[in-house]
């Protein structure tokens, strides 16, 4: 049943068709051609009307940070469910945000695209969610382009939103002036803290690298945010997973093998058949790979 609670289309008709044209006409002892006319003219006219009123807001904005988040969704997706057509669109999505708004001279993001413009400097769920997504994308294609970016990502992250006093990452570059005071988000909501995928990937990064320099900065983020999370942990749930990460030992797996050898594939099948939230996947392959790493 159709829910009026403003009572506005009482003893009005509203076009809705429940049914396909072939079912359509079938109900109604009618030619196929004839209901599909008739329910043509009919949004012929509902289209007419519809312009005649001002059309919604469209918000068509590319966001660096949201496509991060997309990039990693689809990259898990094709481990988890071996489908490569997931792989191929994070990859896709990853090259649109390396072309479009990327600065190879400098190491920086944009944050927003649209009409052929990039515009913004990056916030730090900018550089966190993509670096997220590219470290997803590498341990779904093992391409170390995915993983060379990521860490070039990294390193501007660090340099330009890391708190050196106080240890976290700041939310914006601080170059605005109208800003008055730089913050640091601890709220795992809607999306995820920046600080808490910053958190993630620096155990990821740090487990790739071996660099104690980064293990030194994860456990200063925790000595920051540790009273926090005491008091509303319910409120940090993906900064609670970066803890529980760090107080366990990550599984580190290596496989020796072609990239698309089926040996490697049986490897990682086994591997997405299992949950293993706390691990670092690398690909020794004796080729571009294996000299990257």
């Amino acid at each position: 049943a159709l829910s009026d609670p403003l009572g506005e289309f009482k003893d009005k008709n509203i076009l809705f068709s429940p049914f396909t044209q072939e079912q359509t006409a079938q109900i109604f002892s009618m030619d196929e051609t004839k209901v599909e006319s008739i329910l043509a003219a009919a949004r012929k006219k509902l289209f007419e009307m519809r312009e005649a009123r001002p059309r919604p807001l469209r918000d068509d904005k590319i966001i660096t940070a949201w496509n991060g988040l997309m990039i990693g969704a689809f990259a898990r997706a094709s481990r988890i469910f071996s489908e490569p057509r997931y792989a191929e669109a994070a990859t896709r999505a990853a090259h649109f945000v390396e072309t479009a708004l990327y600065d190879p001279a400098t190491s920086t993001l944009k944050r927003r695209f649209r009409d052929t413009e990039a515009k913004f400097e990056a916030q730090l769920d900018d550089y966190a969610f993509f670096i997220q997504g590219l470290l997803d994308l590498y341990e779904a294609t093992f391409d170390p382009r995915s993983l060379r970016l990521a860490l070039e990502l990294h390193g501007t992250q660090i340099s330009s939103f890391w708190d050196a006093s106080n240890g976290g990452f700041y939310d914006f570059l601080g170059r605005d002036l109208s800003i008055l005071l730089r913050t640091k988000e601890t709220y795992d909501g809607a999306e995820p803290a920046g600080n808490s995928v910053s958190a993630m990937n620096l155990i990821r990064i740090s487990q790739m690298t071996d660099d104690s320099i980064l293990k030194k900065k994860l456990e200063t983020i925790i000595r920051l945010i540790g009273a926090q999370v005491q008091q509303t942990p319910h409120a940090m749930p993906l900064m609670m997973a970066a803890i529980d990460s760090f107080l366990s030992t990550p599984k580190q797996i290596v496989i020796a093998g072609k990239r698309d050898s089926a040996d490697t594939r049986k490897f990682l099948e086994e591997i997405a058949r299992r949950y293993l939230p706390n691990k670092i996947l690398l690909l020794a392959d004796g080729d571009s790979n294996q000299e990257f790493l």
